[in-house]
């Protein structure tokens, strides 16, 4: 087994004690590392970072391991960045414990839900050259639908499985970090951050590549560290939707967004086929 793979999965998974329900949460892990091993290439490691270990049916092994941390849940008044914190500090620990054990070629962060393509790994040990690669091409899927999905050309402005990095890349430091992780930012910071999602924003907090969560950002992120991000020429990645993500919108702005998602939706619906059950190994 070389200890060089094309690239490393890092999955952060939250503790028991603050998921809603934790056998949902795990049957999802199984599946999300079963779209991994479901690889047509198998020059690739998992490392799953969490505090209690997940209860799978299929078991770790030398590809895929997990690193049972026991680092307190974050404290912040903001429950949204507390949970993104937690998430952040479960990539490092996985990080760390790949980049001690492996010369990974590329790092990739993934959530614990998604589905990824059986032809990523391999296209990485073919083609893979560049610092980068945005998955910008994928699709939206209900959790639990049986026969549609939606397919996007704008993945990554909604989800952070959406980057590949170049190992030797992914420790490199920059003002990546906004509200999003719990900087404070002035009042000019703040403004340009509600209005503008893909620049860096003014007053953010030093980080490296790897360590942030503001996944819109990723392009100007690699362009401050001289380097360009390239777009993944396939689907790469199927985004899970769980059935309560328009949880807390209420009023006018529900009725408007649903509008106008409701119509992208139906231009962008496709009928789930068996070769795309095949490719991501979609439960």
């Amino acid at each position: 087994m070389t200890d060089k793979p094309s690239v490393v999965f890092l999955i952060p998974f939250a503790s028991q004690n603050v998921r809603a329900n934790w056998r949902v949460a795990c049957r999802y892990l199984q599946q999300t590392i079963q779209s991994i091993r479901n690889s047509i290439s198998e020059n690739y490691r998992v490392v799953v970072a969490g505090n209690e270990e997940p209860e799978l049916e299929i078991g770790f092994d030398s590809k895929v391991h997990f690193l049972s941390l026991n680092s307190p849940f974050p404290s912040h008044p903001n429950h949204r960045v507390t949970f993104r914190l937690d998430k952040l500090a479960k990539i490092d620990a996985a990080w760390r414990y790949a980049r001690a054990n492996w010369q990974p070629k590329y790092v990739m962060k993934l959530d614990a839900d998604d589905f990824i393509s059986s032809r990523l790994v391999g296209w990485l040990d073919d083609g893979g050259t560049e610092a980068g690669y945005l998955i910008r091409h994928g699709w939206f899927w209900r959790s639990g639908a049986s026969y549609l999905i939606h397919r996007t050309e704008y993945l990554d402005r909604v989800c952070g499985s959406s980057l590949i990095i170049r190992s030797d890349l992914a420790d490199r430091t920059g003002p990546f970090l906004t509200e999003v992780e719990g900087v404070i930012l002035d009042e000019a910071g703040s403004r340009f951050a509600t209005t503008d999602h893909y620049s860096l924003v003014p007053g953010s907090g030093m980080t490296t590549l790897l360590l942030n969560d503001s996944h819109q950002r990723y392009a100007s992120q690699f362009s401050y560290l001289g380097h360009e991000l390239y777009t993944l020429p396939f689907n790469g990645l199927i985004y899970r939707v769980s059935p309560d993500s328009m949880a807390g919108a209420t009023g006018d702005r529900v009725r408007k967004f649903n509008l106008r998602i409701t119509l992208g939706n139906i231009r962008r619906t496709r009928f789930i086929t068996q070769n795309l059950r095949k490719e991501f190994l979609l439960a």
